[in-house]
């Protein structure tokens, strides 16, 4: 036990001493990633890796499936998602947590950047030639506009489970994997419903990670500078 608590600490401490180093050198790969799916997808026709994955998520639709995944895909609507947020920010203002407050609403910033992002690259949904449409969607396809937000929001509520000084760690553990897998969740969903390509959706969930990185270092940083408000 106290060789774990030994190794826990120094690699804590690693960590720390790094940070920007490491900062800056996922920041650079997800970015470049991105770029590089962006190119990959830029001429609009749908790729290998996109049609196998459609193919094996449709192989067996049913309606019991199609509602629950467009359950899923529900929570990712403008007016549902800005509601999530909304909600959320004003119960961690009400209980003085203002820093969180402000880190969620955030996180409505994600719709902006997934609209600039979709008209810049421009490339067309999924249609009958190639998938079953489930879900008739607006807009242009790359890249997933739910994924991005639900790694934005969920990554957001990760980021303040873990960084809590009053959850247990088995409280961050469990809201950290039902985080992870509402946003994979979200992704499949948007996959099974012929919404987006497989790369739509990896595109959407590394601009929500690169989202999430720079909101929560301010998050972060603002934590470690003054101490949390409470009553």
């Amino acid at each position: 036990m106290q060789f774990k608590n030994e190794f826990l600490n120094n690699f804590s401490t690693y960590l720390k001493d790094r940070r920007k180093t490491l900062f800056l050198s996922f920041s650079i790969f997800f970015i470049v990633l991105f770029l590089l799916l962006s190119f990959y997808v830029v001429d609009s026709s749908p790729k290998s890796w996109d049609l196998l994955v459609s193919q094996e998520l449709q192989e067996n639709p049913s309606a019991i499936l199609d509602i629950l995944m467009k359950g899923f895909s529900w929570l990712g609507t403008v007016y549902v998602a800005a509601i999530m947020v909304i909600v959320l920010t004003v119960i961690f203002f009400a209980f003085k947590y203002i820093k969180e407050a402000f880190f969620v609403l955030s996180c409505l910033l994600s719709g902006g950047v997934s609209y600039v992002l979709k008209m810049l690259i421009d490339r067309p949904r999924p249609t009958t030639d190639f998938v079953r449409i489930v879900e008739e969607t607006h807009y242009q396809s790359f890249p997933s506009g739910h994924v991005l937000f639900y790694t934005a929001f969920f990554g957001t509520l990760m980021v303040i489970a873990i960084s809590s000084t009053i959850l247990k760690l088995s409280w961050k553990i469990m809201i950290s994997s039902i985080c992870a897998a509402m946003i994979v969740l979200g992704a499949v969903s948007r996959i099974y419903l012929g919404a987006h390509w497989f790369t739509d959706v990896i595109g959407g969930f590394i601009v929500g990670v690169l989202f999430v990185m720079f909101t929560g270092s301010i998050y972060l940083r603002s934590k470690n500078k003054l101490p949390q408000i409470q009553e």
